[in-house]
């Protein structure tokens, strides 16, 4: 709110008065998205989110649950592992880490998600053509926090800590879930934060997309319909529970920067391998 006073004079004499001007925030748009091609990767400091997608130890509970949602799109290329989220050890033999990807293969195409290392893990597949290629698909997967490994009595009790949405629709049910030695019991450093990219490779390809990514440091999974909202992207600033960070890909960036916009605004993306180019006008 603003109040100017102005001051009118003529012959006749003046007169004094005051224009109040009240400026508002400028309505939602999102009208750019980043587009990824073989060995194009963002990159942020991984330490800043160890406590939101992080933990010091096997699952304690709430405290180490996070949730994260994304706008995809997939390119036509046909490589099995093609990264869209990797966060974690460097290492990732023995470094716990959590991997959300896409198969583009021609039998597949649909998500998979590994938690763990290469060696304990557990591992999650969508069903075939859940992805449909050159359309975009609203994806948020959440961990509630707890344990996830060490006895294999306990297996399902484990896969049940994730779930997974596609266009607001919760598919945990229909995935088909395994496990490498009954999953995963240490910690998850945040040495590694990339959007395209595993720890070398893996990289998203053919004009893959991403926009709206959003992440939360709590379990999501029972507002997924709300942060769906109908298939249209919205100020996600305005729920009841925010996102801590959220990098609207393109919107209000400036290349090579992406600029967290959510509550904790603190983590910029780096664009790697990429040109302002790949910053594209197709959102959904």
């Amino acid at each position: 709110e603003y109040a100017i006073p102005v001051k009118a004079i003529n012959y006749n004499g003046e007169d004094s008065q005051v224009i109040e001007v009240s400026v508002g925030s400028p309505p939602f748009a999102n009208t750019k998205s980043v587009q990824f091609n073989n060995n194009d990767f963002l990159s942020s400091n991984a330490g800043i989110l160890q406590n939101v997608l992080g933990r010091s130890a096997n699952g304690s509970g709430s405290s180490d649950a996070w949730s994260v949602a994304l706008w995809f799109k997939a390119g036509t290329a046909s490589n099995a592992s093609q990264t869209i989220i990797y966060y974690g050890g460097q290492d990732v033999a023995n470094g716990g880490h959590f991997q959300i990807k896409y198969n583009g293969q021609s039998n597949a195409k649909r998500l998979e998600m590994r938690y763990g290392t290469s060696n304990n893990r557990l591992n999650f597949v969508t069903q075939n053509n859940s992805i449909v290629v050159g359309q975009w698909h609203h994806v948020l997967v959440s961990y509630d926090g707890g344990t996830t490994g060490s006895s294999s009595g306990s297996m399902s009790s484990y896969y049940g800590r994730f779930r997974f949405f596609i266009d607001g629709v919760d598919i945990t049910s229909s995935n088909t879930n395994s496990n490498n030695n009954f999953g995963y019991t240490g910690s998850v450093l945040g040495q590694n934060f990339n959007i395209g990219k595993y720890n070398n490779g893996q990289t998203l390809r053919n004009n893959c997309k991403i926009d709206e990514l959003a992440v939360w440091d709590s379990d999501q999974s029972s507002n997924a319909s709300l942060i769906y909202n109908n298939g249209n992207p919205h100020d996600l600033i305005n729920l009841s529970q925010a996102p801590a960070h959220w990098w609207r890909m393109g919107d209000g960036d400036s290349f090579p920067y992406l600029f967290d916009v959510g509550t904790e605004a603190n983590t910029i993306f780096i664009m790697n391998n990429m040109t302002a180019a790949d910053i594209v006008s197709d959102t959904p």
